[in-house]
């Protein structure tokens, strides 16, 4: 809480509030700091009279940026440590039980005996979560979400003429019109801090929408009904396929870290998420016919394969020429359902790269795929991941030594640069929706390594064509080892 002349601020979690907390005590001298998180009830006596000005956010928005805020590693938020059982659950779950704290359910009960265990007696050095003993204990209400709750004891939730209260989607506009409004001396230099400032405690993540199952997003449009009714909010739906899918690299912001496998947290398999939803997916690949299957030449191109058919939704051709990948006449099909598996994998990886290939394959009840490594830069470069969507507990995938039993509505990360192989013992055919996501830095490199190795190789040597294009070929094996200046040497 940051009280000035004119007005007090109250710092509502995820909605830009440490950020207008900077401009507000860099730029306003005469200003007064009362608390971190403190609520409403908290401005002293003197000041009451004082407009409070707050901020305000689309509560499905405020939702996934409270979960991706607070699974951070360094963040230790009691209440996300409970509703997420110690960060066991994943995003539906997770906001589930917060949602539901203040039910009368025995689940919301012990969860909340939990946290008034161990949650402080005031708010005195807080510097995180907000809440006290007291607060927990005194949030019983069947009808209201955590956020409307939040907010109301935060804030205050009904129109009141002497609260003045902003968006957060529109954050930097409507602050300045409220500071215009109270007559705020430093309106014009807060504008300016404001143009040259970055977000704080901002979490990476895609549009919010892609994180929502029906279930979850009809329980916060009836939970959170105070708040969007009071500020006419909606569920709002955003594609990410169409970003994603062909998103170009910016080199002036692209990370040029070594692109590395599992993101270097794991070897041979990284489980990327537990708990999604794959039944939409699911009933509409059962719908695929078999003609569909059929048009697949996996088993012709690839002697491993010859127990798969696949369908391919997005393809990269690859090949010395700058291809982008491509859409095939199969996605519209499955655009709808393919949008939030696409925004959460964008998520995880932070919105670095985009879609270079997606495609489902099926690896019939029986069958096996042997032991091989696959090769070339654009299948060493990406992080690949496994999505299985029918599937049953006789399925044996190794990679690297190592086994793993993935189930319906885990993402998996493998590592396709080592020895893998898959055995499906089951009676039942096998489906895997793969998607390749390609990190921006990493996708520089197809370029950036073919004109290099071009260059290394032409000036030298001055082979023909056929000759040139094998050198190149043979140059993606080594490129995952090394550079471009090694694998030259392996031809000097």
């Amino acid at each position: 809480m940051i009280i000035t002349e004119c007005f007090v601020f109250i710092h509502m979690h995820k909605t830009g509030g440490q950020t207008l907390n900077d401009v507000i005590l860099d730029c306003i001298r005469d200003h007064q700091v009362v608390g971190y998180h403190f609520p409403r009830s908290k401005v002293p006596a003197e000041f009451s009279n004082l407009p409070v000005v707050g901020m305000v956010r689309n509560p499905w928005s405020w939702y996934v940026s409270w979960y991706f805020f607070n699974r951070r590693p360094k963040i230790n938020n009691p209440l996300f440590t409970i509703v997420s059982d110690e960060g066991r659950e994943g995003f539906t779950t997770t906001v589930r039980n917060l949602v539901n704290l203040g039910s009368d359910t025995e689940q919301s009960r012990q969860q909340r005996d939990r946290l008034v265990s161990i949650l402080p007696e005031t708010l005195d050095l807080n510097r995180g979560v907000g809440l006290t003993k007291h607060d927990i204990s005194s949030f019983r209400d069947n009808d209201v979400g955590y956020y409307s709750w939040l907010f109301d004891r935060m804030v205050g939730i009904d129109h009141d003429d002497h609260t003045l209260i902003g968006s957060f989607e529109n954050l930097q506009h409507d602050f300045l019109k409220i500071m215009e409004q109270l007559g705020v001396a430093e309106t014009e230099v807060l504008a300016k801090a404001l143009d040259q400032c970055e977000r704080r405690n901002s979490s990476r993540h895609s549009h919010y929408s892609h994180y929502y199952d029906d279930e979850l997003r009809q329980l916060i449009a009836s939970k959170e009904l105070p708040l969007t009714q009071r500020f006419g909010y909606r569920f709002e739906t955003v594609g990410p396929s169409e970003g994603h899918v062909n998103a170009k690299s910016d080199p002036a912001s692209d990370n040029h870290q070594e692109f590395r496998k599992l993101l270097g947290r794991a070897t041979n398999f990284l489980l990327v998420n537990r708990d999604f939803d794959i039944r939409p997916l699911r009933e509409k690949v059962m719908q695929i016919t078999d003609d569909v299957w059929a048009e697949s030449d996996r088993a012709e191109r690839f002697q491993v394969h010859q127990d798969t058919q696949s369908v391919i939704l997005i393809k990269f051709a690859g090949g010395l020429e700058d291809n982008e990948p491509e859409i095939q006449s199969h996605y519209a099909e499955f655009e709808e359902q393919l949008r939030p598996v696409v925004g959460h994998i964008a998520s995880y990886y932070q919105d670095n790269g985009f879609v270079l290939r997606i495609l489902l394959a099926k690896l019939r009840a029986g069958g096996k795929i042997d032991e091989h490594v696959d090769i070339g830069y654009s299948l060493l470069n990406v992080h690949r991941i496994h999505i299985p969507v029918i599937t049953n507990e006789h399925i044996v995938f190794y990679v690297g030594g190592t086994t793993a039993q993935m189930h319906t509505g885990e993402f998996w990360e493998i590592d396709n640069g080592q020895k893998h192989a898959v055995e499906n013992n089951g009676a039942e055919d096998r489906v895997h929706l793969i998607v390749d996501w390609m990190p921006n830095h990493a996708g520089l490199g197809v370029e950036a390594a073919l004109n290099s190795v071009k260059l290394a190789f032409t000036a030298p040597h001055s082979q023909d064509i056929a000759s040139l294009n094998a050198l190149i070929t043979k140059a993606y094996e080594f490129q995952r080892a090394g550079n471009i200046r090694r694998t030259e040497a392996e031809y000097r």
